[in-house]
């Protein structure tokens, strides 16, 4: 059966969003530059660059906090920075039903890894929600589960890779290299920010939907549970329920609202870092007081909804096929790996079916 390739769009030709027109040396003008397969706000095989240098055992972002984008996003181009990484355009669909699952599910999947297994040990991170200042809360955004609300993450996003500065990412980077960067004040006709807008926005996206013909086939159903058999499912955790609609999360700054409450998801992910083999020795962190040093060669178990839409897997991108993302598979997935090895083409081929319709 052959993978299913993503059909890649213009720019110019995806709807754009109203509240962001002018890139301030940034990334993009717009989020659906890099966020668009299978839609708006979906995945893209977009990169970018994070640079920094080690001292005295630490990482210290490169300038504009270590971050380069596309136009100079390659390994030749380092300049005096040590270090480099690359991290793909990740998925922001579904989002705000990924915000809305209880932090206590994601602990439990790093207790039930403990309990089940040797080697898989995912780690779970506790970082702060930045509109509520001092309230700390489980992460679950971002390759380095950086964040834990949405809002925090979409702020992030807006002025690292919009140039928009806003009321949690004010200042702007030490030796900016352009002028000033634009403050995200309220609409006069809306009385909203570009931050609110684009939040609302992403939590009203759905999660891309499976392919429910492929799904139903023989081929896909002995592929998922191959999926489970082999290890897969014990990072790649299919299944939540969200919180009942009206609980507060986020440090009492967000309750959850009857779209978003009580669904059941399946975004096959567990949340947590894991050391698969491919760090790149660089962390992240929602604030610089935040890094931690032992997250820097562990990435976020990223959701595999959606994923039949993208040739590009892997923090990097680089795997352009599941075989080839599940062979980059090692450290705490090492015996995953070799358990995929040794499955016959025919079952390889089931597995594959599985993966395709997500």
């Amino acid at each position: 059966m052959p993978q299913i390739r993503p059909v890649f769009l213009l720019a110019s030709l995806i709807a754009p969003l109203s509240f962001s027109q002018v890139s301030y040396a940034r990334n993009a003008a717009r989020c659906d530059e890099c966020h668009f397969a299978p839609t708006r706000f979906g995945s893209g095989p977009i990169i970018v660059a994070r640079v920094g240098t080690l001292t005295d055992g630490k990482f210290v972002p490169g300038e504009e906090g270590g971050i380069r984008h596309s136009e100079s996003a390659s390994g030749s181009d380092q300049g005096t920075d040590s270090i480099f990484g690359e991290r793909v355009t990740l998925n922001l669909l579904g989002d705000g039903l990924v915000e809305a699952i209880d932090s206590r599910d994601i602990l439990n999947n790093a207790a039930r890894q403990r309990a089940l297994s040797s080697e898989i040990r995912g780690i779970a991170t506790t970082v702060p929600v930045l509109e509520a200042e001092t309230e700390l809360q489980v992460g679950r955004f971002g390759w380095k589960a950086q964040h834990a609300s949405l809002m925090s993450s979409c702020a992030d996003s807006l002025r690292n890779e919009l140039g928009i500065r806003n009321r949690l990412y004010w200042d702007e980077y030490p030796n900016h290299r352009s002028s000033a960067t634009p403050f995200d004040n309220p609409d006069p006709k809306t009385g909203k920010t570009q931050l609110e807008s684009l939040l609302d926005e992403i939590r009203h996206t759905t999660p891309p939907e499976r392919d429910r013909h492929l799904a139903a086939g023989p081929d896909a159903f002995q592929g998922e549970e191959l999926f489970a058999q082999i290890g897969c499912a014990l990072c790649h955790v299919s299944t939540y329920r969200t919180l009942p609609a009206g609980t507060v999360i986020n440090g009492g700054t967000y309750r959850i609202p009857d779209y978003l409450g009580g669904i059941v998801i399946h975004p096959f992910s567990d949340f947590l870092l894991h050391d698969v083999g491919t760090g790149d020795g660089i962390p992240q962190a929602a604030t610089q007081q935040y890094l931690d040093q032992s997250t820097a060669n562990k990435f976020r178990t990223p959701p595999l909804w959606g994923v039949r839409f993208r040739s590009w897997m892997m923090h990097d991108g680089k795997s352009v096929t599941y075989h080839q993302a599940i062979m980059r598979h090692g450290g705490e997935a090492r015996k995953v790996r070799e358990r995929y090895e040794a499955l016959p083409p025919v079952q390889k081929e089931q597995l594959r079916a599985f993966l395709n319709s997500l």
